[in-house]
């Protein structure tokens, strides 16, 4: 299993981050966790066609998370991609009326010579390329979701965008990888959004095996974000950057 940061970043314009999006590569299955925009882009930096891809697993659906998604539905109108393999659409319920509200404003993203299926997806666990995927309410929007992720040789978590809460803590519960919302420097906390201090708690509290610190907004710059994560956690911490790829297993 291989996890690459696609996008590191915020809403907020920035030279080094993009939004966020990673490649979730496991078993049979290539998956985009997040579609922020930008995020088609860095996947063809990492080398990764559309063909490939099989499936987008939304946390939320503010526009840094899913923008790419409209990008996405439009490239795979082209003649090239007619007759791949269906392509998988996973979320909260609402996901149907977004894509339907988007293919109202623009209507050549109706899918064509390809198979969309959308899944709103409830708490609980789905197969995927091989794994197990466990989707899990986490407190950020009514309709935001975490993933866990496992098979054979390890297991991953996603955070997307969090805020404090117990369901955090059984998200990373004994995984190799746990890649969490730290959008702000400790000191300095959002709503809806965490610190490094906080991230790290919730992955001591799960037993997490390493950190991946992510979501970075502009105000972090500057802040040892590692040590700060370091004092109350006892595991690994990394630090996000775009195009960095992480091994699990």
């Amino acid at each position: 299993m291989q996890v690459t940061v696609l996008g590191s970043g915020t809403a907020i314009p920035v030279p080094s981050r993009f939004p966020a999006g990673y490649l979730l590569e496991v078993g049979t299955g290539v998956a985009l966790v997040d579609c922020g925009p930008g995020t088609l882009r860095r996947l063809a930096t990492v080398g990764v066609p559309l063909e490939r891809l099989d499936a987008v697993l939304l946390t939320h659906y503010h526009t840094d998370h899913c923008a790419d998604v409209a990008a996405l539905l439009f490239a795979l109108r082209a003649p090239r991609y007619a007759g791949r393999p269906p392509l998988r659409l996973f979320g909260a319920p609402g996901l149907q009326r977004l894509v339907d509200k988007l293919t109202e404003v623009w209507p050549w993203l109706e899918p064509r010579g390809y198979e969309l299926q959308v899944t709103e997806l409830r708490p609980g666990a789905f197969a995927f390329g091989g794994a197990e995927v466990t989707a899990v309410p986490i407190r950020h929007t009514a309709q935001s979701l975490g993933y866990r992720v496992t098979d054979g040789t390890g297991s991953v978590a996603f955070s997307g965008d969090a805020d404090t809460c117990d369901e955090l803590v059984e998200l990373a519960r004994g995984t190799d990888l746990f890649v969490c919302d730290c959008a702000m420097p400790d000191g300095q906390k959002i709503d809806g959004h965490l610190t490094p201090r906080l991230a790290a708690e919730h992955a001591e509290r799960g037993g997490a095996r390493r950190l991946l610190l992510t979501h970075f907004y502009p105000e972090c710059d500057g802040h040892d974000l590692a040590a700060a994560a370091r004092a109350v956690y006892g595991g690994e911490v990394v630090l996000a950057e775009d195009l960095m790829a992480l091994r699990i297993g």
